[in-house]
This record gives structure tokens, C-alpha cells and sequence, in this order.
């Protein structure tokens, strides 16, 4: 059967893939648990206060298709090579429901409920526009916008961007008055550069620093309390936990006095995690980042998000202050020659054989800082309807490959708040219980004294 979108009556346009949708392309499995079936979405929500206006806010979801390219964008997979295909602007489909009261459960309990909901809703990768919305109105006052966009087209960035461009087309059409948006590009325009930039990599040394970096490197392994199944058997769950932010606060001044970030505190402190639950001292983590290291993209709604082996030996280090300057050097160096994770596994892929089953449990981190600005909506709370408060951001799909992901949600000044996702397939739950309690007494011993082995922590 073939994957040939719909057909549409009006002219579309082909480009290339970037590649990081040709590294979505090598692990689709042709199933809705796959980077292309329906059912690899993100979904968010805003909470609105005031009166909305139901042709307005359809008006405004139909803008930002019409904005952004990608979100009428397919990518036709049984082509050689495969390429996208982009589509005229079309409507949003917008399903309004209006809730009555429930008895013993808040509002915040009915929208939760309905945010499980749309996480288990379908978008097909074959017929455009990858955007749907629900808007659920308590009373003429008090109503809730869910969106679900396709994870192929969108990652945490892009929701923000959304959200952004969504408030500014909304009041645009309440005063009538033209939108105030940032210039952008198309997502199509990122990938020429991208092409282009591929073409160069040499120059800059990129080739020679991974090639060297991933000698011998082997992708970390979480230890399974099961095996790995053909086929799961349910969907993925998740265990949230929290630090606090008087630890994290400790946290960020251990970094500013390494010259670092939050982020790379928290990977030491993983490491030394790691390091307790397998003996290994030569780590390998594979953790998320933005992709977006040009201005002039950041914009640009799209999959821009990268993959990249962080790989740090920690059996030198003598305090955990060592581990987080080890990390900090492996951080700044990878960042300073990233390559897509799409080109990285086309040009070393004995990096990639190096995992004994494709099934592994392997162990992502994703970085969900907001950017500045990215995630706030510019709407004055009131009569024009939505308000600056996003609800909530979360990823909730069959992880492909299996595995475990981490996101790690840092508010500056504020507690981090961690999402654990994996499959009881895989994991007991008590299992994954432990190990974020075990981040927490690591995190909490080191900052006290980073001075200390951290073999001891």
C-alpha cells in the first residue's frame, strides 16, 4: 500500500528533507507507532479567560497554516529520494465543546482529563493541514484551547511559536489592525542552508572531532527489568518528579562558578547516576537540543530539534566539581561542532551498529528550558480571550527504538520539574520510582559539597 498523500486540487510544491526528517524517515516502522503515524503527536493547551470569539479564532488557526509552511507539509516516503510536499493554505478543523458542570471534579481535573484525551487522539500524515484544536467551554468566560500538531512537522520549540504567532494573529483580527510578527523563514529555506552548510563540514573540523569522539563509543544502556518485545503491548507511562528549588538554586550557583549551564550540572549529576546503577565510567548520553543555532530561524516552525552522544569519562575526576568541568568541556565541544543527527548516523554508522539490538533501552535527555520568549503568548488577558498562561507542554508517544526519556523542565530561580517516560514492557515503575530519587539524593549531596569524591555522593 502506498503512503502517496491525499490528493488536493491545487498546485503543491516538492523540496528536499532536512535531515533530521530523514533521520525520522530510518525509524519509522510503517505503524502508528512510528515518527510518521498518527499517533506521534504533541499536544499543549491554553487556559482562556474571557469571551471568545468562534470566527476569530478560526480565522486565527487558519493564519498560522497559512504562516508556516510545514504545517501543510507531507513528506511523500515511497519516493526515491523522499521529499516534502507543500500545499496551499486550508482551515483548521476546530471542535468546540461546551462542558457542564461535573460534580467532585475541578475544571483543572476536566481539562487534564481532556488533555489525556487528544494525547490519545490520531493526526494522519497524509492528509494536511498536521494541526487540530478543541476549544472547551466551561461558561462564556472560562474555556480551554487544546492543540495537537504532528511531532514529524513541530518539536518544543515550534509549540511556542504556535502559541506566539496563534495570540498576535487573534488580536490582529479583533482590532483590526495588521499582525505584529517577527520576520521568518520557511522551513524549506532552513533546509537549502542546512544542504548547503553539509557541504562544508570539513571546514570547520565537524568530521574529525565526532570521528574521534565516537571511537569505541557505545550508546548508554538503561538495565531492562524485562525483556525487549517485538511489539508493546501498552502505551508508554510516565513518572513526574520534582526537586526543589532551593537544591536547584545551589544547583545554578555550581554552575556559574564552572562558567557553565543548569543543564550541565544536572547531565553530571545523571552521569554519577549512571554510574551507580552499571560501574561504567565512559558514558555516553544521548540528549536533545534545540538545532536552532541560526538567528535567522529561530522563527521557523518546524523539526529543527537534534540528537547528540554526549561521551564523558568521569574515572578521573576526583570531586563532583571535576565531573561537572568534564562535562562542561564535552558540552561546549559537541555544541561547537554539532552535525544533524541524520548526518551523524550517515557518517558514522559504526557508532550505530555499536548497539547490540535496535530494541535498546537507551537513555535520551531532553532539555525543555523555554527559550526566551518562546514560550509566551502575546495576549493581554481580558476581552480579546487568551491570556499569557500556558497550560501545558508534554510529549506523550511510543518513543521509537523503545527506551527511556527523561525531559527536564528548568525555571530559573524555580524548582526543576522531571517527566520520566518509559513502557512497563520494560521497566517496573518502582524501578523508574528509584532511579529519579536517586538523581534527587545525588543532586542535593553534590551541591552541599561539590568539593567531595563523587563516588561517595
Amino acid at each position: 500500500m502506498t503512503d502517496a498523500p491525499v490528493a488536493h486540487d491545487q498546485e503543491t510544491k516538492r523540496y528536499s528533507l532536512s535531515f533530521t526528517q530523514e533521520w525520522f524517515l530510518t525509524m519509522d516502522k510503517g505503524d502508528d507507532s512510528g515518527p510518521f503515524g498518527s499517533r506521534y503527536l504533541i499536544v499543549f493547551a491554553l487556559r482562556i479567560t474571557g469571551a471568545v470569539d468562534l470566527a476569530v479564532l478560526q480565522g486565527a488557526l487558519d493564519d498560522v497554516v497559512a504562516r508556516h509552511e510545514l504545517l501543510r507539509t507531507l513528506v511523500v516516503r515511497d519516493a526515491d529520494p523522499p521529499y516534502q510536499m507543500v500545499y496551499p493554505p486550508c482551515q483548521v478543523p476546530l471542535e468546540v465543546r461546551d462542558l457542564p458542570p461535573v460534580t467532585g471534579k475541578s475544571r483543572e481535573m476536566v481539562i487534564e482529563e481532556l488533555f489525556v484525551e487528544a494525547e490519545g487522539g490520531t493526526i494522519s500524515t497524509r492528509e494536511v493541514p498536521l494541526l487540530r484544536a478543541l476549544l472547551c467551554r466551561f461558561d462564556h468566560r472560562d474555556s480551554a484551547l487544546l492543540l495537537t500538531v504532528h511531532h514529524s512537522v513541530s518539536d518544543g520549540w515550534s509549540v511556542g511559536v504556535i502559541m506566539r504567532d496563534l495570540g498576535a494573529f487573534y488580536e490582529a483580527r479583533v482590532s483590526g489592525a495588521a499582525p505584529k510578527l517577527a520576520e521568518m523563514r520557511q522551513y524549506r529555506e532552513y533546509v537549502e542552508w542546512q544542504r548547503a552548510s553539509a557541504a562544508s563540514t570539513d571546514d570547520d573540523g565537524a568530521l574529525s572531532y565526532w570521528a574521534g569522539k565516537l571511537d569505541g563509543a557505545r550508546e548508554f544502556v538503561m538495565p531492562t527489568d524485562h525483556g525487549h518485545p517485538e511489539r508493546y503491548s501498552q502505551p508508554y507511562s510516565m513518572h513526574v518528579f520534582s526537586i526543589d528549588a532551593d537544591t536547584m538554586a545551589a544547583a545554578a550557583a555550581l554552575a556559574n562558578a564552572a562558567r557553565g549551564t543548569l543543564f550541565m550540572v544536572m547531565l553530571s549529576a545523571i552521569y554519577v547516576l549512571l554510574n551507580q546503577i552499571t560501574g561504567a565510567t565512559d558514558l555516553t548520553v544521548d540528549a536533545v537540543t534545540a538545532g536552532r543555532n541560526e538567528l535567522e530561524f529561530h522563527n521557523t516552525m518546524g523539526l529543527f530539534l537534534n540528537v547528540l552522544p554526549f561521551r564523558t569519562e568521569i574515572a578521573g575526576c576526583a570531586s563532583f566539581r571535576d565531573v561537572v568541568m568534564s562535562t562542561r568541556e564535552t558540552f561546549v565541544d559537541a555544541m561547537a561542532h554539532e552535525l544533524p543527527a541524520g548526518l551523524l548516523e550517515q557518517t558514522f554508522p559504526d557508532y550505530i551498529r555499536s548497539r547490540e539490538d535496535t530494541r535498546m533501552a537507551q537513555f535520551l535527555i531532553s532539555d525543555a528550558t523555554p527559550q526566551d520568549g518562546a514560550m509566551i503568548l502575546p495576549i493581554a488577558e481580558g476581552a480579546k480571550g487568551l491570556d499569557e498562561r500556558p497550560l501545558q507542554d508534554a510529549e506523550t508517544h511510543d518513543l521509537p527504538g523503545g527506551g527511556t526519556v527523561w525531559y527536564l523542565s528548568m525555571e530559573p530561580g524555580g524548582p526543576l520539574t522531571g517527566l520520566m517516560q518509559f513502557n512497563l514492557d520494560e521497566f517496573e515503575k518502582s524501578t523508574a520510582e528509584g532511579w529519579s530519587a536517586g538523581l534527587k539524593r545525588i543532586l542535593a549531596s553534590a551541591v552541599r559539597d561539590p568539593d567531595q569524591d563523587w563516588r561517595q555522593l
